[in-house]
């Protein structure tokens, strides 16, 4: 397995995160132990860094694969976390549901979600000062953002107080915003010189480049500026894989992995009642209200990421 240091923050992490997105709710929504035995696999072939968020409903995979070492490792496994939290309150809970969901005295990293532009930045400035005196107080040891907009990780490469940017990132620039390749290259570069870590989202756009999946993800794995890709994975042929592929090697289970060609799906009971809140929540504006006040789906622009779904009230609609 290959490390690196995520920038200047102390945080050493191995190249390939495991992104835990795909195990809960949001996704495959794995049985508890299946889903803590791909973990505990993963750490076993030398992946010691996950990332989560308070949305994925995936802390007790975390914690029951966290359970199976004995202390000394468990505590080397790096885990980063995100809040959607605004207000200093609201950043507090995230703060100590995630401490004991994953059971850690400390939070090893600890990200604003997915900030869209400054107007966002601006208004969570609450949580984000909490962030920091969180981190002053020794509970959190590095903040930062996660964001799918080039602009936004090129301002956050700039800000002192940002230990580690988590950025859309991907050979097809599928999903980012503000920019394409090169203006979000730029801002990892500045980032960089700036002593920021960096880790990147989305190597296979939520799906959408899963026919070209080995190329995908070496193309992400050679990005100088990129100490680690985070990467979903729902059996242990994908995990095998991904593994393999980052360490020069063609896995026999790279073969049977499937390419599944995922859909959304609207309910007819409960129905779709037009509310608007999963086309608000769609960064990559895959959703829109038709002409009907029902919810319609642009597969093209899709990104996978499940967030529509959590943001239904009334749970109506998922991926298939």
């Amino acid at each position: 397995m290959q490390y690196r240091d995520l920038g200047a923050s102390g945080i050493r992490v191995s190249r390939l995160c495991f992104g835990s997105l795909t195990l809960g709710p949001l996704c495959a929504s794995l049985p508890l132990a299946e889903g803590a035995a791909l973990l505990s696999a993963a750490f076993a072939q030398g992946v010691n860094f996950v990332d989560t968020a308070e949305q994925y409903q995936t802390y007790p995979y975390i914690r029951a694969a966290l359970a199976g070492l004995p202390p000394e490792d468990a505590a080397r496994i790096i885990i980063a976390s995100k809040t959607f939290a605004e207000t200093d309150i609201q950043a507090a809970w995230a703060v100590e549901d995630a401490r004991l969901a994953l059971n850690r005295n400390r939070l090893d990293i600890m990200l604003l979600h997915e900030v869209r532009d400054d107007a966002d930045f601006a208004s969570r400035r609450g949580a984000w000062q909490l962030l920091q005196q969180m981190k002053q107080n020794g509970l959190i040891r590095a903040i930062g953002i996660s964001t799918h907009s080039a602009a936004m990780a090129a301002q956050a490469a700039e800000l002192p107080e940002v230990d580690i940017i988590h950025a859309m990132f991907n050979q097809a620039a599928i999903g980012i915003l503000d920019g394409g390749l090169p203006e979000m290259r730029a801002a990892f570069c500045l980032a960089k010189a700036n002593g920021k870590g960096v880790y990147s989202m989305k190597a296979l756009a939520g799906g959408a480049l899963m026919h070209q999946a080995k190329d995908a993800l070496l193309w992400a794995f050679s990005q100088p500026d990129v100490d680690a890709v985070a990467v979903g994975c729902r059996d242990y042929a994908e995990l095998v894989t991904n593994l393999g592929w980052l360490a020069g090697e063609e896995p026999t289970e790279a073969a049977v992995i499937k390419h599944i060609d995922r859909n959304m799906v609207f309910d007819k009971e409960p129905r779709c009642h037009g509310c608007g809140r999963c086309v608000e929540r769609c960064a990559a504006g895959a959703l829109r209200l038709g002409p009907d006040g029902q919810a319609e789906w642009e597969k093209s622009r899709c990104l996978y990421c499940g967030y529509c779904i959590a943001a239904c009230p009334w749970f109506c609609l998922s991926f298939c």
